[in-house]
């Protein structure tokens, strides 16, 4: 697979996020020149960086100018929660799932963000993973399934077991 030729002003963002240094991300960002979801050579993104760095300011800032949260352009398919999971970093996998990240997404291999977090002994990561339930899973049981004539949970219920 060939990833995307990142120009200058997208490597210096690369750069910048492995750095940490938070007020270059937002200055790179807000060129025109700048992708938000650009690639490096292989296939990681500024979103991928930043969750493997842990790192849950510059994920924040990522995802507000709209980095793709399911983006697999990566060489081995590894998805941004995957990164996180690997990483340990909880609260940037927390984000990643509340951004829409799919926890099915599965590399190369087949593995899951889950598993990858699991095999490398991040249980917190991967309890995160296990426990959520987005809110689109949530509103399914607010419908009549088959022959029911209504669904198992009230919808007025969601917004209060969804944050």
């Amino acid at each position: 697979m060939e990833a995307h030729k990142t120009n200058d002003a997208e490597k210096e963002l690369i750069n910048a996020i492995n750095k940490v240094n938070i007020d270059e991300v937002r200055r790179l960002l807000s060129s025109s020149a700048v992708s938000v979801n650009c690639h490096d050579e292989q296939g990681m993104s500024p979103l991928m960086h930043a969750a493997y760095k842990g790192n849950v300011e510059i994920t924040e800032i990522l995802l507000a100018h709209g980095a793709d949260v399911n983006s697999n352009q990566h060489e081995h398919r590894y998805s941004a929660l995957m990164f996180s999971c690997v990483a340990g970093a909880s609260e940037v996998t927390r984000l990643l799932l509340e951004a829409g990240a799919n926890v099915n997404a599965e590399n190369n291999l087949g593995k899951t963000a889950a598993q990858l977090g699991a095999f490398v002994g991040q249980h917190e990561c991967v309890s995160i993973l296990n426990n959520f339930i987005s809110k689109d899973d949530l509103l399914y049981y607010t419908k009549p399934q088959g022959f029911e004539k209504e669904g198992k949970l009230q919808a007025k219920l969601v917004p209060s077991l969804y944050k």
